[in-house]
């Protein structure tokens, strides 16, 4: 007399990942993309935001090789805060139809 045997549940785990986009300080739209160049030693941060047309170019010297996007955003939006990024806006190449 046996019994059916119990099937043991499957727990899913949830992988976090790092965001690719982020939070625009001007628009509050998640639109804010960030590229980054590296040259030597040295790194260049390019932040655009697909809707309000929000660029900057940032120079960093102090950001190791290791530095994400994301470790960029927080440097951009305490720069951002303080009024020292050099942000400059482009229109939109979106038309309102």
């Amino acid at each position: 007399m046996g019994r059916r045997r119990k099937r043991r549940k499957i727990i899913a785990k949830r992988v976090v990942r790092i965001p690719r986009v982020f939070q625009c300080p001007h628009c509050s739209f998640t639109t804010l993309s960030i590229v980054i160049k590296k040259t030597g030693d040295r790194a260049q941060a390019i932040i655009m935001c697909g809707k309000c047309g929000l660029i900057d170019d940032e120079d960093f010297a102090d950001i190791p090789a290791i530095y994400q996007p994301v470790d960029v955003y927080a440097k951009f939006i305490d720069m951002y805060e303080r009024g020292e990024a050099h942000v400059r806006f482009t229109p939109s190449t979106t038309s309102a139809s």
